[in-house]
């Protein structure tokens, strides 16, 4: 793989981010031990980051940005994913760290657009099950109803030229407003504004290459890229030691890869406990609803309440199916 890989990476000893990157890394140097790595980060994550000299014999480059230091570590961490193009010379290929690379990437070398990315979601805009339209018609004061898709900035192909460096200095300064204005840290608003202003510059690029197994399981059987990104409103993820972030927890306590981590990362599509299965977008719409959470909680705990909801239940089961033959 001639094109080189960029990670962003804000960590210390009080998250996973760190944990994340060394897994997606180990898995992406399975498949290309030679390609050249760039990994951006501020000064005390670089400070951090000696104290793990196994994952920095990875690391080709480690690329220290200035950042403000009143920002936190979420803010740290966008400015420095929102200038990338404007730090680092020549294409790129940026990938998020909760990601895990299954597959060798050269394709990617043949690309020959401005920017590429792959829809949020894997669907539409508009059929995006919490549209982020008018949210970001409320930010930025515009409409942005005529976009295709709401691109997922996870994994993004730039390459280098006047017009992808003039697009990420807008990024940057439109999710700066979008922060700091309207209280809006998340760089996708801002990334789907920037693409309309400079006319959907971005490409579609294929779903393999960024799989979202949270929403959709549409692209992974192929995945090259599986992004693993983790959905907090969900209480329980026990379902996958990735979602459940039991395999960083396992790489923070063993201070490195265990061998079962090892087989974690090279046998990801076969993470799964079972049973689980797929749902659907009705089911989905329920499951992570305020009424979905806690119903789910007072059944798994039982009780009293469990008892009174279950009786329930089966009342107005009755009453509908008593309603609906009239």
């Amino acid at each position: 793989m001639k094109t080189q890989v960029v990670y962003t990476l804000i960590s210390s000893e009080k998250d996973y981010f760190l944990e994340e990157l060394w897994v997606s890394l180990y898995s992406f140097r399975q498949f290309h031990p030679e390609a050249t790595v760039n990994v951006l980060v501020d000064e005390p994550t670089r400070k951090y980051m000696e104290a793990f000299p196994k994952l920095c014999d990875m690391i080709t480059n480690i690329v220290v940005v200035p950042v403000p230091e009143n920002y936190n570590a979420k803010q740290r961490s966008r400015v420095i994913k929102t200038t990338v193009r404007n730090v680092i010379d020549g294409a790129y290929l940026f990938i998020d760290t909760d990601t895990v690379i299954c597959k060798p990437l050269n394709d990617i070398d043949h690309l020959e657009c401005d920017i590429a990315a792959v829809p949020d979601g894997h669907l539409l805009l508009k059929e995006c099950m919490f549209p982020p339209i008018q949210s970001t018609n409320s930010i930025f004061n515009t409409d942005v109803s005529d976009s295709k898709y709401w691109f997922n900035s996870g994994v993004m192909y730039v390459a280098d030229n006047e017009r992808t460096r003039k697009f990420y200095q807008k990024w940057n300064e439109n999710w700066t407003y979008s922060c700091f204005e309207k209280d809006q840290s998340q760089d996708q608003p801002a990334l789907l504004f920037t693409d309309k202003e400079f006319g959907y510059v971005i490409t579609e690029l294929s779903g393999i290459y960024n799989a979202q197994v949270a929403m959709s399981l549409k692209y992974f059987a192929d995945a090259a890229i599986v992004h693993w990104w983790h959905m907090s409103f969900i209480e329980n993820q026990d379902y996958s030691p990735y979602f459940s972030l039991q395999i960083y927890k396992d790489v923070k306590r063993f201070k490195g890869l265990s061998e079962e981590t090892i087989e974690l990362i090279k046998h990801c599509k076969q993470s799964f406990a079972s049973p689980s299965m797929p749902v659907g977008k009705e089911h989905i719409y329920f499951l992570f609803s305020p009424a979905g959470k806690i119903f789910n909680r007072i059944y798994k705990e039982g009780g009293a309440a469990s008892f009174l909801m279950n009786k329930c239940a089966s009342i107005l089961r009755k009453i509908h199916k008593y309603t609906k033959k009239k």
